[in-house]
């Protein structure tokens, strides 16, 4: 008995050593360090007139384009980047010209066929899709050629038809398709002026409406299989994936060339804020491994800049795999220390060493969200706390504790004397139970968009600035926001009975209970 109880206190000690000085150090360090709590940022204008935070300015074109760029990392191959959501890459061969990637929608395709036309009149002979997003512009690309080479991942297919009859964001549920897709509207920037101080600083951009000139594979590759493309000798990989699972990568071996969708211009996405299916850090991290030890000399990414210098790829492909690892290992650990989904924000923040890396810096995504996704995925919703397992509604919980703060004029003074310490979350929580109450209040709704917009200038993630931004000009009446924004007419013609079986998840219980046979 004594010596369970020894060991049980040595292993006491060391789950408090080993997780709980880490947890306190980095959230003692968040803390300090949260521009959204009061941490100085240093505010800039970009050149479309956006508020920024400098930071973005200063670091991301290290990893990426905010303007129209095209780009040569090697003879015969152009890259065009900051042209639309994801960068488009052209293979030159004496054939005719190859295409990694075509864009996100119908627009995209038209853009980089118009910015191809700058450096070549050759005509687009084969089309490879590094995965399911960027094959939308392919039919402009093709220009009427039908016998065009289209290549991807045997599964591609079977993915792009479903994402386009749930509405066109990916889902899990397909039926959640059109509330998926109002949120990748806002995400993108569908919504967010072009010029002023509430722009978009990243070209994230898509339409509010996607039109799509998907043309299907008609060449699928196998992982590890080997094709020659228009004279051109190429492996593909086709095991990992990042943010969906039907990815593409290209070796070029005797030119030492990879393509890529593993390496962002961000720290991998383990979760998109407009919401998606789990992306496994495990895949993604495991093709990272694999792409460090190719020896590449010349690393193209569809999703960043292009990477040139053997030494160099693989410290940038090592720098971002420890970023990847850490937010994984990170969550796990705290986890394990009795964590929960927003516990584990506040401890997720980036050793100066890792931040350091350029592909690092969140300019995309911000790794504070990641870590409740992972827990959600690998533990659920509940966060361990019994208090946490039984629980009123948002509005119910605010009509109790608007009156306990002292009433509604007390909770807008105390929002307000947030805001001027620069506590822009604390901030936007107090007054959101006074939106709860009464959403209709345009004091209360100005001050939340104050709010958010605030942290919208001092966000380095495009995604996050995005999502802040969008609903602080609806707050405002300045733009309106759908909550669904439903499939396309030629989607719902293209499948009639799917869109009829949908109905189902409309019907209102209530309303219909009488109507049961």
């Amino acid at each position: 008995m004594k010596k369970s109880i020894i060991s049980l206190s040595l292993t006491a000690i060391f789950s408090t050593i080993i997780f709980g000085s880490y947890a306190y150090a980095n959230v003692q360090k968040n803390e300090v360090s949260n521009p959204y709590m009061g941490a100085p940022v240093t505010l800039a204008e970009a050149p479309n007139g956006a508020i920024v935070n400098q930071e973005v300015l200063t670091r991301v074109n290290n990893a990426a384009w905010t303007t129209p760029t095209i780009e040569q990392p090697a003879e015969g191959i152009w890259v065009f980047g900051g042209y639309a959501l994801a960068p488009m890459t052209i293979i030159d061969t004496p054939e005719g010209l190859i295409a990694f990637d075509t864009g996100d929608a119908k627009h995209d395709g038209e853009v980089f066929l118009k910015a191809i036309r700058t450096v070549t009149d050759k005509p687009i002979k084969a089309i490879i899709y590094g995965h399911s997003h960027t094959g939308l512009g392919a039919g402009v690309l093709a220009e009427g050629n039908d016998d065009i080479i289209i290549i991807g991942h045997p599964e591609v297919n079977k993915v792009v038809a479903n994402n386009l009859k749930g509405g066109g964001a990916p889902a899990y549920f397909p039926e959640l398709g059109p509330y998926l897709t109002g949120r990748a509207a806002a995400q993108f920037n569908g919504f967010t002026p072009t010029e002023g101080p509430d722009a978009w600083v990243l070209p994230l951009v898509l339409p509010a409406e996607l039109e799509s000139t998907y043309l299907p594979v008609n060449t699928p590759v196998e992982h590890e299989q080997e094709l020659t493309v228009l004279g051109q000798k190429m492996k593909f990989f086709t095991k990992w994936g990042s943010d969906d699972k039907v990815h593409t990568e290209v070796w070029l071996e005797d030119r030492k060339i990879l393509l890529t969708t593993l390496l962002w211009l961000s720290p991998p996405q383990l979760y998109s804020v407009r919401g998606d299916v789990f992306r496994d850090p495990q895949v993604w991290m495991a093709g990272l491994q694999h792409h460090r030890d190719l020896g590449a000399e010349v690393l193209i990414s569809a999703a960043a800049r292009p990477v040139v210098g053997k030494e160099k790829i693989k410290n940038t492909i090592e720098g971002y795999l420890d970023g990847a690892m850490f937010v994984l290992d990170q969550t796990i650990r705290g986890i394990n220390n009795g964590q929960g989904p927003q516990e584990l924000r506040q401890t997720m923040v980036f050793p100066d060493y890792l931040d350091a890396i350029p592909n690092n810096f969140q300019a995309y995504g911000e790794i504070s969200s990641y870590a409740p996704a992972i827990f959600t995925h690998a533990v659920g919703w509940y966060d361990g706390d019994a208090a946490t397992l039984k629980q009123i509604s948002k509005l119910d919980q605010a009509e109790r504790l608007v009156p306990l703060l002292g009433g509604r004029n007390k909770v807008l003074t105390a929002a307000r004397d947030a805001m001027k310490k620069s506590e822009f979350v604390w901030a936007a929580q107090l007054v959101n139970h006074l939106y709860q109450i009464d959403p209709q209040d345009m004091e209360v709704r100005q001050l939340k968009a104050d709010a958010l917009r605030a942290m919208s200038y001092v966000a380095t993630g495009g995604n996050d600035r995005a999502h802040l931004t969008t609903q602080a000009l609806a707050l405002e009446g300045k733009i309106h926001l759908p909550r669904l924004i439903l499939p396309q007419a030629v989607q719902i013609t293209s499948s009639p009975s799917t869109f009829v079986d949908y109905l189902r998840v409309r019907l209102d219980p209530v309303k219909s209970e009488l109507l049961h046979k």
